[in-house]
């Protein structure tokens, strides 16, 4: 244990105790320090930071708190001011940004850090909603020089989540009463470079096609060794979240008077999944995701979830990438689209195991297709045996478009298709049998001889 007395940023020692430990097992005995410190003048115990208004957030802030790096420190402090690229034919430049926030300050601290450096990034757009009176995340929000609103709890645990989730989505249609779409973002996220322009390609998609339901930023099986062309887009029956565009009228007339009521302790995202409220639409999702989930701390989060689930995302770091072949993601094209991949891919050895380390081959810039058994649409028997050799999101299924998943492994484009669940089962040639892999049995253990 150790305790140490010292005037903030003078250099000035005042007193230190400490006691040792035992051994690596046990903490040392508790320590106790007493020094008189002597009295000085507020304004000797400032930085002289330049009387710029940045500043004078920064003085707001660190007179209140601490942690934050060198944010405060008098002699060399951190910048607080961003400078990125606008971005051409913008098409999101009027969309209002919500940050949906709790009392993680130090985890939104490094979100809108993120969040401020990309390009196109309107600040005055943003607005940070805080689930509680928390003074910190605030604080925190403030000395960006951002609009931070907090709203007073309703319901506990996931319902708290869920009406936190509607009062932010209804005050920023209130706020801004012209906009046509809003951007949805979360606290504990990082954000790519291009994520604004990534939505400004993407945003017509909306209005022009009925069956989409959302653009989102994240891809679910997008991890660093099952994704790699930032340029490429996918069209998913699940919702994914994680940074996505909400379009008005959807929300003002099926979302908002619809929401789970403060009882019910449900998921908003998952209740915005089920088939009565998706109604058939798809959301838009890149190969390569433009959020990267850093939290590793909340109500259904720790470490070792995040590790095996989150921690090896990919997220695109190049800020100027054009997403290729848009209109191929409306709904009939894309159907044409994805018949003449699965035509044309390489059906891979369905005699090998899906665990096997050759079962996809060891070459570059290949379509390999595996056919495997489901007989119906919510057949996932194999599909979730599989993912577990592939190292994908595997705790419930996602991702999927009519029963078929794409992704990247080895540097191939692999696609998975359901037989006989999805409509591109017709590619399927007679002399392959489709991948059955059964669940796992629980086997009762033997008794022991007597």
């Amino acid at each position: 244990m150790w305790a140490m007395v010292a005037f903030k940023g003078a250099g000035e020692y005042i007193g230190e105790s400490y006691s040792k430990s035992p051994d690596l097992g046990n903490w040392g005995s508790p320590v106790l320090l007493k020094v008189d410190v002597p009295l000085r003048d507020v304004e000797d115990t400032e930085c002289k930071w330049p009387n710029k208004e940045i500043n004078k957030r920064r003085k707001a802030f660190c007179n209140k708190v601490e942690g934050y790096g060198s944010v405060c420190s008098c002699s060399d402090p951190s910048p607080l001011e961003f400078h990125p690229q606008p971005i051409s034919h913008n098409h999101v430049s009027h969309l209002p940004v919500a940050v949906i926030a709790s009392n993680r300050p130090h985890y939104l601290f490094r979100m809108l850090k993120s969040l401020l450096s990309a390009n196109g990034v309107r600040p005055e757009l943003i607005t940070v909603y805080i689930d509680g009176y928390f003074e910190e995340p605030l604080l925190v929000t403030q000395l960006l020089g951002l609009r931070g609103i907090q709203h007073t709890p309703i319901g506990i645990k996931n319902a708290r989540i869920s009406q936190h989730y509607k009062a932010s989505l209804t005050a920023t249609f209130n706020l801004f009463p012209s906009a046509k779409h809003m951007i949805i973002l979360e606290e504990d996220v990082d954000v790519s470079p291009d994520i604004f322009s990534y939505f400004s390609q993407t945003i017509y998609l909306l209005e022009e096609d009925p069956t989409v339901y959302c653009i989102s930023a994240w891809n679910d099986q997008g991890y660093e060794h099952s994704c790699q062309d930032p340029t490429l887009l996918y069209r998913i029956e699940t919702m994914p979240g994680l940074g996505w565009v909400l379009k008005r009228k959807l929300y003002k007339e099926e979302l908002e008077p619809n929401w789970p009521t403060p009882e019910k302790l449900w998921d908003w995202d998952m209740w915005m999944r089920l088939p009565s409220v998706r109604k058939g639409r798809e959301c838009i999702i890149p190969d390569v995701s433009r959020t990267y989930h850093f939290g590793a701390r909340g109500l259904n989060m720790n470490n070792y979830f995040h590790e095996h689930y989150f921690a090896t995302h990919k997220i695109n770091e190049l800020p100027n990438v054009k997403m290729k072949n848009i209109e191929s993601l409306k709904s009939n094209e894309y159907e044409k689209l994805i018949n003449k991949i699965v035509s044309k891919a390489k059906p891979v050895d369905h005699n090998k195991h899906p665990c096997d380390k050759d079962f996809i081959p060891d070459t570059k810039g290949e379509t390999y297709v595996t056919y495997l058994r489901m007989d119906h649409a919510t057949d996932w028997t194999t599909f979730k045996a599989m993912a577990k050799c592939f190292k994908l999101w595997d705790l419930d299924i996602r991702g999927f478009h009519k029963s078929m998943w794409r992704f990247f492994l080895k540097g191939n484009h692999v696609v998975l298709v359901g037989v006989p669940a999805s409509p591109y089962a017709n590619h399927k040639p007679a002399n392959i049998t489709p991948i059955y892999i059964p669940p796992p049995t629980t086997q009762a253990p033997k008794k022991d001889p007597k």
